[in-house]
């Protein structure tokens, strides 16, 4: 066989693998629905960072005790302890053209329970 001939073959097999690779990872390894649980990192349910924030008071003193929170994808805190999920919160739904916002918070487990630890 000639060189052109081996590269060739080469090339084919290389394609061949990286196909095969892409079509059948997610069955050999199945990807969590969140990078913090595929990290093995614990992170809040919805309840519990709903929990969080409800205690936690803003720097100006604004209680937030009404707030709603939907979450989203979480993954290792980057700057803090614990988790950074992507949240859609509503501070205070009482309020006339109170909307969702979308934001990061970062949470930890503080004595046994989810705190806000990155706001």
């Amino acid at each position: 066989m000639k060189g052109s001939a081996i590269g060739i073959v080469g090339a084919a097999c290389l394609v061949a693998g990286f196909g095969a690779g892409f079509v059948l990872r997610p069955v050999i390894s199945p990807v969590a629905a969140s990078p913090a649980i595929a990290a093995g990192v614990a992170q809040p349910s919805e309840d519990e960072a709903t929990a969080a924030v409800r205690r936690h008071r803003l720097f100006s003193g604004t209680s937030l005790a009404n707030a709603t929170l939907k979450l989203g994808d979480c993954s290792p805190g980057g700057v803090g302890p614990g988790v950074t999920c992507m949240t859609q919160i509503v501070l205070d739904p009482t309020k006339p053209n109170a909307a969702p916002q979308n934001r990061p918070i970062g949470f930890a487990r503080v004595a046994g329970q989810w705190e806000v630890a990155v706001w």
